[in-house]
Formats: structure tokens, C-alpha cells, sequence
């Protein structure tokens, strides 16, 4: 094997490992999908306290977002993941030892901290350890872990909601599943090294110089000590700088990666993971139908993920991702036309069903991992922990009112005019990328900051 195909094995391994945090991102929002039924009846919850149960992971997400980046920039990536994974599994045993409402929404709230930390650092981890030719690639399997692990709840509650039915606490093995990967995320980050270019940030050059030649060797050792070489000579610039001024230019990029994250909630997608068995209950499906489907939900977000993760490097972020919201807005607007004109015919539950299944391919194979890997890359080196976890705040915040008021607006205004709300957001968000994105698609990080600080 040679040594190209090493570092790479090596990266990939160590990928998989911290991306653990990702697919328990994915399983943790998602549970609630099936859950919700089965607590409705053991708690006697009303829609709003529903709403709460799956927004508290949300909110809190949120301000794990900014505490996770600020915290990885001070104590360095790996020590942040191994917090992360710790939360995981004490926030995973707490949601499944719950008594009451009150107790849920607290176990679901510390649980929220890691994955908003982990939606932040994850990413972020993955784009500097990467190569420019490789980064979507990897920065993409963020989202393939995510999806895989909103494909695990989903099957997980098939089969947990079909085999005990009748007992309303089964809730509570469907929480309590995803402290078994924290488990091996914990034991996997004694494999994991630290990020090379924080180290080279923190002027700690011999230790990064150290990673980098047990990761690399010939041409590529030469090229990533030359990165480091900048960073380094980027730290001295900085020096001679104002202490705490953002520069304007910053500040923009700033703005561009919290819009990213808006448009990224507002298209609608997780209405559909927290809400979907209900989505389909409207349609006309049971609720051992609709937990079934959601199984097929979860194929098809895995399959559309891989699909995203293997052609972003080729097609670009910048298209492949007005390619995923034209086809997000096309299929909502077909959907609740589908529903109003056709609202008598047998078939029209499973015609909603495909169009509602092609915009999940749409979203999870376009929009969603674009999303990620644009918010990893564009923000400049010495302030990326922090305006990643800006951006992941705001995204979160954008994803906590999308699941506290969909039951309330499917109650007031009707699922339809909600979907058509969602396809009226993926048109903006096709605007604002049009005009305000670049493509970053084979550059460098220094090189997208250079682009930017002209």
C-alpha cells in the first residue's frame, strides 16, 4: 500500500471514530419521531408539551453550538469530543430513567449540549485534518452519520413500537439505545490524534509537525508542513493587529454561514424528522404504517447522504446545493397540491408518500451536507471555533422553532399552507446562494479566507 493510501486509511479511520458523534446527533433528534405516541399516552402530554420534548433538545443545541466551538478553540478538538461523548451517554441514561414530563425535558435539554457541540466541532475537525481534494468527502460523511443515525431510530423504533405495542414506556428503551454508541465513541477517542491546525494556531508547532509526519510522508508531509507554515505566519500577522476588533469583511462571512444555517431549517426537513410518523397519520397511514415508512425514510436519507458525500467534490457546493432546494420546493408545493386536489382518490396517501421521500433525497443529498461542509470552510482560521458555533447556534435556533410550533401551526393553519411556507423559504434560500456564496470547491481553507479578505 502506499503512503498516499495510508494517510488517507488512517484519516478515514480516525473520521469514523468522531463522526460517532454525528450519527448520535442524528439518532438523539430523531427518536422523538416514534416516541412521541407512546409518551403522549404514558405522560397525557398536550401538542405544545410534545412540541417541548423535542425543541428542548433543540434550544439547547444551540447554545451547545456556541460552547462547544468557543470551548474547542480554547482546550483544542479532541478534548471538546470527549466531552461531547460523555454528555452523550449520561444524557442518553437520564432521558431513559425519566419519571415525568418535567424530568424528560431536562434530560433531553443536557442532552441537547452535545449535540449541539458536536454539529459544531465535528465538521470543523473533519475540514482541517482533511486535504482540499478530499474535504467535502469527508466533512460529507458528517451527514451520511447524521442521516445513518436518524436511520437507526427510526428502525429501532419500528421494531421496539411494533413488538410492545401496548406498553406505553417503550419510549424509554428507544431513548436509552443511544448511550451503547456513546460507549464506543468514548473508547474510540483514544485513537483520535488532535487537529494539526489548531495545534499550529496555538503556536504549538513541534506537536503538530509531530501528527503530521505520522500521518504523511513525500510530497503530501511536505505540503500540509507548508499549510502549517501559514498558519503559523498568519498567527504572527494577527499578533500586529487590534486585540478583540473583527475586521468588516470577517463579519460578512459571519452573516453568509448564519443564513446558511436559516435556510438550511427553514426548507422544512426537520418537520419531517420529528413530526413524520404524524406527518403520515394526516395522510391517511397507521401509526404501524407510518413507523414502518419511516424506516424507508431512513434508507433513503442514508442512500441520498453517500450520493451527496460522493459527488460534492465533483459538481461543486454551490450548484449541487440550488439543484437540492429547487427540487425541495418543487415536491413540497406538489405535495400539498397533491393533498387538495386529489384529496378523494386511494392513491393520493402514496403519491404524497414518493413526493414527500423525494424531497428527503433532495435535502439529505444536497442541502443538508452543503450546508455543513460551507460552514466548516468559509469561516476565517483565527476565529472558526467561534463563528462555527455562532452559526450552529443560529441554525439550532431556526431548528427550535421549527419543532416547538409545527404541531401548533398544523393545528392552526393546515399541514399544506405549511408545507407551501417551507417551499416559498427554499426560493429565498436559492437567492441568497446565488448571490452571497462562493464556490469553495478544491481550495483551500486559507485559500477561501484569502478570497474573502481581499
Amino acid at each position: 500500500m502506499d503512503s498516499s493510501k495510508q494517510s488517507q486509511k488512517l484519516i478515514m479511520k480516525v473520521a469514523l471514530i468522531v463522526t460517532i458523534g454525528a450519527l448520535l446527533f442524528g439518532y438523539n433528534t430523531a427518536v422523538v419521531n416514534g416516541a412521541l405516541g407512546f409518551l403522549e399516552k404514558d405522560f397525557g402530554i398536550s401538542s405544545f408539551q410534545k412540541g417541548w420534548v423535542s425543541s428542548a433538545l433543540t434550544l439547547s443545541a444551540a447554545f451547545g453550538a456556541v460552547f462547544g466551538g468557543t470551548i474547542s478553540d480554547k482546550i483544542g478538538r479532541k478534548k471538546t469530543l470527549r466531552l461531547i461523548a460523555w454528555i452523550f451517554l449520561l444524557g442518553a441514561i437520564g432521558c431513559s430513567l425519566s419519571l415525568n414530563f418535567i424530568q424528560l425535558v431536562t434530560a433531553r435539554f443536557f442532552l441537547g449540549l452535545a449535540v449541539g457541540s458536536a454539529s459544531a466541532v465535528i465538521p470543523m475537525y473533519l475540514s482541517e485534518i482533511s486535504s482540499p481534494e478530499q474535504r467535502g468527502k469527508m466533512v460529507g460523511l458528517n451527514q451520511v452519520m447524521i442521516v445513518g443515525g436518524q436511520f437507526l431510530s427510526f428502525l429501532i423504533n419500528a421494531i421496539l413500537g411494533n413488538m410492545f405495542m401496548d406498553n406505553n414506556q417503550v419510549w424509554k428503551l428507544m431513548m436509552g439505545t443511544a448511550a451503547i454508541p456513546a460507549i464506543f465513541m468514548l473508547i474510540g477517542m483514544t485513537k483520535v490524534f488532535e487537529s494539526p491546525k489548531w495545534l499550529a494556531k496555538q503556536g504549538k508547532m513541534a506537536k503538530a509537525i509531530e501528527i503530521i509526519k505520522g500521518i504523511y510522508s513525500g510530497e503530501e508531509q511536505a505540503y500540509e508542513l507548508n499549510e502549517l507554515e501559514k498558519i503559523s505566519q498568519q498567527n504572527n500577522d494577527n499578533q500586529s493587529e487590534t486585540k478583540g476588533k473583527i475586521p468588516g469583511w470577517a463579519i460578512r462571512v459571519l452573516l453568509i454561514g448564519c443564513s446558511l444555517g436559516v435556510i438550511q431549517q427553514f426548507v422544512g426537513i426537520n418537520a419531517i424528522m420529528y413530526y413524520g410518523t404524524e406527518i403520515l397519520n394526516i395522510y391517511g397511514f397507521s401509526e404501524s404504517a407510518a413507523l414502518t415508512f419511516n424506516v424507508l425514510n431512513g434508507v433513503i436519507c442514508v442512500v441520498a447522504s453517500m450520493v451527496g458525500m460522493l459527488i460534492v467534490d465533483k459538481l461543486g457546493r454551490k450548484k449541487l446545493e440550488n439543484i437540492g432546494l429547487s427540487i425541495c420546493a418543487v415536491a413540497l408545493v406538489l405535495v400539498s397540491l397533491t393533498s387538495q386536489l386529489l384529496a378523494e382518490q386511494s392513491f393520493t396517501p402514496y403519491l404524497a408518500l414518493v413526493l414527500i421521500f423525494i424531497y428527503i433525497f433532495a435535502f439529505q443529498g444536497a442541502v443538508g451536507p452543503v450546508t455543513w461542509i460551507l460552514i466548516s470552510e468559509i469561516f476565517p482560521a483565527k476565529y472558526r471555533g467561534t463563528f462555527s458555533g455562532i452559526a450552529v447556534f443560529v441554525l439550532w435556533i431556526a431548528n427550535f422553532f421549527i419543532g416547538l410550533f409545527f404541531p401548533v401551526l398544523i393545528e392552526t393553519i393546515g399541514i399544506n399552507a405549511t408545507f407551501y411556507s417551507f417551499a416559498v423559504c427554499a426560493v429565498i434560500g436559492m437567492i441568497v446562494v446565488n448571490i452571497f456564496v462562493p464556490e469553495t470547491k478544491g481550495k483551500t481553507l486559507e485559500e477561501i479566507e484569502q478570497f474573502f479578505n481581499k
